[in-house]
């Protein structure tokens, strides 16, 4: 019972002598120091890259989305958008699956969109074409392009009506081929 009296005691003043005025506590403000060899990863540009490209003469520029780097009107009800997000943009799966879900079509599996995918080259490099249509959705098919570049991925999607698909699917190509970085961005 001493132990525990002498314990309270101790507890009691310790408390009551180190609870003080304010005038006591010193701040001190010390530079982090840089080590030597500091190996920084480069600085990414958060700024878009411009790009252009040849428009087909039977495309109308229409104004788009606020995401569109590009937006056109093509006949047969088809709208064709141009947007960039940075890094992978979740990759060729998620986006190919995505787009299948917006035509009514269960998504498919890496190897299956391998089979589908088209490997081309343009200016800026490889890019892959996506032909996706639904035989029980005669309203909507999906040609899409996806250009994996450094620090960004460029897309390129027309929503077409199937019939006019095929006849758009040249001028598609040619575009996707003719796009470049602007030499004025």
């Amino acid at each position: 019972m001493k132990i525990a009296i002498k314990y309270i005691i101790y507890t009691f003043l310790f408390i009551v002598f180190s609870c003080q005025e304010k005038q006591n506590v010193r701040v001190y403000k010390i530079k982090k120091a840089k080590p030597n060899n500091v190996s920084e990863e480069p600085i990414k540009s958060k700024a878009k890259p411009k790009f252009e490209w040849v428009v087909p003469e039977n495309w109308e520029e229409v104004a788009g989305h606020s995401i569109r780097i590009g937006s056109f009107k093509l006949p047969g009800n088809g709208d064709l958008s141009v947007t960039s997000f940075s890094g992978s943009s979740g990759g060729i799966k998620a986006n190919v699956n995505r787009w299948e879900s917006q035509i009514g079509l269960a998504p498919s599996t890496l190897d299956m969109i391998k089979q589908i995918s088209e490997d081309r080259i343009s200016r800026l490099g490889r890019y892959q074409i996506f032909e996706l249509k639904n035989e029980k959705n005669q309203d909507l098919s999906i040609l899409a392009a996806i250009f994996p570049l450094q620090e960004i991925t460029l897309f390129v999607k027309l929503a077409i009506n199937p019939k006019s698909m095929n006849q758009h699917r040249y001028d598609f190509v040619e575009f996707c081929v003719s796009i470049k970085y602007s030499s004025n961005g």
